[in-house]
């Protein structure tokens, strides 16, 4: 996702477009949120280096996987993330992961000349709610890779639940996956729609898929078979790693 620093900063008649200045307004308080969780970010790895204990327990790790571990903040990520999957919570909602979808919820799998008016509509609305309404995240949505993608979602009664898009990557059988979302969590629904994603690319002969994972979601890829490639980098001014899976 790539950062837009002000968008849609239109000059109307010589006057500032009201659009504008709401847009504005919200990328001010974006970047405060931001500048606010990196410095919580950096205060907790301050603390760890401050700690004999916790600095022996990060090199330990960083003994058996130099590349997840090759920093305090992979780590702490890490620990979090492992915090998350180990709760009572996350351990109930694991076991009922359903590979079936419930009553009334349809999955649907269409290229973007194929997409009715209305089911465009709700894709860009779900992706406008968690990355600009939830995650505070201003990027063009509008890349045109839409074009050339597969648009998987689940939907109950026309509404999107869960959406992603796969289009073909620099290499031959190589996919991307891209704007991975979920509106009503904690049901399973991203690791059904992740699942038949891949049965779709598996399908297509595909033998790679790739993907830029924020940091908190690595262990839910790294669960479904995606291994983490490279280091943590910014995107969209938030941490992502660059994840992938070999099809076999």
């Amino acid at each position: 996702m790539a950062k837009v620093d002000n968008p849609d900063a239109a000059q109307v008649h010589g006057k500032t477009n009201k659009k504008s200045k709401g847009v504005n307004r919200v990328s001010s308080k974006a970047q405060k949120l931001h500048r606010s969780n990196f410095g919580k970010v950096c205060a907790i790895v301050n603390t760890i280096m401050a700690d004999p204990k916790q600095v022996a327990e990060w090199e330990a790790k960083m003994k058996e996987d130099p590349r997840r571990f090759e920093t305090v903040r992979k780590y702490l990520y890490a620990v979090i993330g492992n915090q998350v999957e180990q709760s009572p919570a996350a351990k109930r909602r694991k076991a009922r992961l359903p590979l079936t979808l419930p009553k009334g919820i349809r999955f649907q799998a269409k290229q973007f000349s194929d997409l009715t008016t209305k089911e465009l509509y709700e894709i860009l609305k779900a992706r406008f709610t968690v990355f600009v309404g939830e995650q505070h995240i201003h990027y063009v949505d509008e890349d045109n890779i839409d074009y050339l993608a597969t648009h998987f979602s689940l939907r109950r009664q026309g509404l999107v639940l869960a959406y992603a898009r796969m289009f073909p990557a620099k290499g031959k059988g190589v996919y991307t996956i891209g704007r991975m979302l979920t509106i009503e969590r904690g049901q399973g629904f991203a690791k059904y729609l992740m699942t038949r994603i891949v049965e779709e690319a598996r399908a297509r002969k595909a033998h790679k898929l790739r993907l830029h994972a924020q940091i908190q979601a690595e262990p839910f890829y790294e669960h479904l078979g995606f291994r983490t490639v490279g280091d943590v980098f910014s995107e969209a001014e938030l941490p992502h790693v660059l994840m992938e899976m070999t099809l076999d």
